[in-house]
């Protein structure tokens, strides 16, 4: 076996031992953030909704059952938070009737009356499932992040997100946001697989994905429609060019998105037995009935009404600054440290607004097939829809906007540490009288960690750390 490649197969199991390593010690950080709140975040009557449907799980094996009769709450929330719920409550070994519906017409005390609160214990089961999935979606960060950039920028965007004060606070209810965001964050992954290399199964796993997420959501739904306008274009193009590997490429990927719309809608109405009398009307039927919600909600709450994008922005710009920031809680956690109550606003957006930058540059730089492009597409057109949808302002409503914060945060420290790696940064301890710091070799072979050579007086001891002089001795024996 010659040297390179046995440095090279060093290499790569070094690194598998860390993408290992690494996403465990991330997941079980967050998990710890997130069920350390389960007992002390305030109570959500909507957590109680989402428990009481924990059977929906159960009654998808009776897919022409009462459950699924066209009625409010069937109509009202696509069934996948309710099958997670479910699956979380059988796990910890709770009865998927925990409670009845809430009914908003009436107060506390009256629900409460009627047994339409849950038990602490319920209530604790059901927010231990969206611990748990609220700390996979950190995983995810941290995968995306090293995808679109590198390994030190996923842990980075990893953390930002782990700690953000929103995104723990509704890990820590019952309730489905969690998973609408756990799966956009795999419905990218997937996107990048799928762009680096068109297959007909990673094209079915994206749509799969984005079928899942219609309904846990509606809105992961909608995202197939732009990446099927990115198909026919790459069709379109495939057809202008000469025979060769660029049309082929576009070809291959052209299909693929093409028939996303086709595939997450299949998916959609397979999971959702409310659909299957008549799968075209009651869609039209469910987005209706969506639009006529937020407009209650409007109505319900005009002082948190939100009246355009504009509007929606400077909402966001408050919420996820003043109120909710990973900075702020950072700071505030430091001042504490040191005895100092401290509660500093988050400087979050800066970081976040580099990353943007930084992800029109990846489109320009790896091109429209790249998988980069991909998964950016899926996060900027969620995002979008989010700030174009927001009616009102709902803390909930932003979860998918730190997600995304969380990424573009995760590309800009991960340029910051490719930029600090590619300057010579090694020279700023020669300012230290006595020490003498050099690089040998040229500049593309350097290795990884500077050759140091202290002197003090007329001391001339020297102490060399050289990654190619270990990997010789190595090969000498």
């Amino acid at each position: 076996m010659t040297l390179s490649r046995r440095a090279t197969q060093s290499r790569y199991r070094i690194a598998l031992r860390l993408d290992v390593i690494v996403p465990l010690l991330l997941f079980i950080f967050a998990l710890t953030q997130n069920l350390h709140d389960i007992g002390t975040t305030p109570y959500h009557p909507d957590e109680s909704r989402w428990l009481n449907r924990g059977h929906y799980v159960a009654d998808f094996l009776d897919p022409f059952g009462p459950t699924w009769d066209d009625q409010y709450l069937t109509r009202g929330q696509p069934p996948l938070g309710s099958y997670v719920m479910g699956i979380g409550l059988i796990l910890q070994g709770k009865t998927t009737h925990p409670n009845r519906i809430w009914d908003f017409s009436y107060g506390a005390d009256w629900n409460t009356l009627v047994g339409a609160s849950p038990s602490n214990a319920i209530l604790r089961a059901g927010r231990r499932t969206n611990t748990v999935i609220g700390a996979l979606v950190v995983v995810c960060v941290y995968f995306i992040g090293k995808g679109l950039s590198n390994r030190v920028g996923g842990v980075v965007g990893a953390l930002f997100l782990a700690v953000h004060p929103l995104q723990i606070w509704i890990a820590s209810q019952a309730l489905s946001d969690q998973t609408l965001i756990l799966l956009l964050a795999l419905a990218m992954l997937a996107a990048m697989w799928l762009g680096r290399g068109p297959t007909r199964w990673r094209a079915l796993l994206l749509g799969a994905i984005l079928g899942l997420g219609g309904a846990a959501k509606l809105t992961p739904l909608l995202l197939s429609l732009p990446l099927a306008v990115m198909g026919a274009f790459f069709l379109i193009r495939a057809r202008t060019r000469f025979a060769g590997d660029e049309a082929t490429k576009d070809r291959r990927l052209g299909w693929s998105l093409f028939w996303q719309p086709v595939i997450a809608y299949a998916v959609f109405i397979a999971v959702y037995p409310y659909l299957w009398p008549e799968p075209i009307r009651r869609t039209i039927e469910l987005f209706r009935w969506r639009k006529e919600e937020m407009d209650r909600q409007v109505a319900n709450w005009p002082n948190i009404a939100v009246s355009g994008p504009l509007a929606a922005l400077d909402r966001i710009g408050h919420r996820l600054t003043d109120v909710y920031s990973s900075t702020g809680r950072v700071g505030n956690f430091l001042a504490s440290m040191i005895g100092i109550n401290w509660h500093p606003h988050g400087i979050d957006l800066l970081p976040v607004l580099i990353g943007a930058l930084i992800m029109i540059v990846l489109v320009f730089q790896h091109g429209l097939r790249s998988p980069q492009t991909l998964a950016i597409v899926i996060l900027v057109c969620e995002t979008g829809a989010i700030v174009v949808g927001m009616r009102v302002d709902f803390y909930r409503y932003h979860l998918p906007i730190v997600f995304a914060m969380a990424v573009s945060v995760a590309l800009c420290f991960g340029a910051l540490w490719t930029r600090a790696r590619s300057v010579a940064w090694w020279r700023v301890f020669n300012a230290i009288p006595g020490l003498a710091v050099s690089m040998p070799g040229s500049r593309a072979q350097r290795p990884r960690w500077p050759r140091i050579a202290p002197g003090w007086n007329r001391l001339t001891m020297k102490l060399t750390w050289s990654w190619s002089r270990r990997a010789s001795r190595r090969g000498e024996d």
